[in-house]
């Protein structure tokens, strides 16, 4: 089956189980929501995104994949009872239990992608992360650190160290360890990728 397919499929599977869920003030604390009638708003990236239980929108128009409405949904869908706190120990996709499957496709198309368009080119990565409205992090390790905020509880770190006369590009990036306590495994791979989109995108 076409991948645009089965998140087709999980999309509609979602909302039909978004039809029973408590839009209630505990729940927006929780995920850093706001109620608006019988729709969460939600900021996903620096976007404003209004979901219920017919449909999930931007709430400028602009265009959501499947894939981005199904992580959407399952940030509100897995909402634990309470806060889920963390360390703020910093982990990889592959520090996930059970991420092991996933891992390789993850990989492929996040830090591959990002070591390959911004190698010999770290000033273009900055301009890029700037323009996301990426947080600089200080760090002696890497030439860039920088925190993104997909969801209100799912912080991203990407670190990036450019070529040398001896190494090639290396990037990462990294979650909080309690991240898969609020998205599956496979919406934390689609927030990491769509980021990927977003820094290799050319303003326009």
């Amino acid at each position: 089956m076409e991948a645009f397919q089965v998140f087709d499929d999980k999309l509609e599977r979602c909302l039909l189980e978004f039809q029973k869920f408590d839009f209630s003030p505990e729940k927006a604390e929780i995920l850093g929501a706001r109620i608006n009638g019988q729709s969460f708003l939600l900021d996903f990236f620096n976007r404003k995104i209004l979901v219920s239980n017919q449909q999930v929108n931007d709430t400028e128009g602009r265009d959501l994949t499947p894939a981005v409405r199904v992580l959407l949904l399952k940030y509100l869908l897995m909402c634990p009872d309470r806060i889920d706190e963390t360390t703020n120990r910093l982990v990889t996709f592959r520090e996930f239990s059970n991420a092991g499957p996933l891992f390789s496709s993850f990989t492929t198309n996040t830090a591959k992608i990002i070591e390959n368009t911004f190698s010999n080119n770290l000033i273009r990565l900055k301009q890029q992360c700037a323009r996301l409205g990426g947080t600089l992090v200080e760090t002696a390790s890497h030439d860039i650190s920088v925190r993104f905020r997909a969801l209100h509880r799912i912080p991203i770190i990407l670190n990036f160290n450019d070529r040398d006369e001896t190494l090639p590009a290396n990037a990462s990036f990294l979650y909080h360890d309690n991240a898969d306590r609020y998205l599956d495994l496979e919406s934390l791979m689609v927030t990491c990728t769509y980021l990927t989109g977003l820094l290799i995108q050319t303003e326009g």
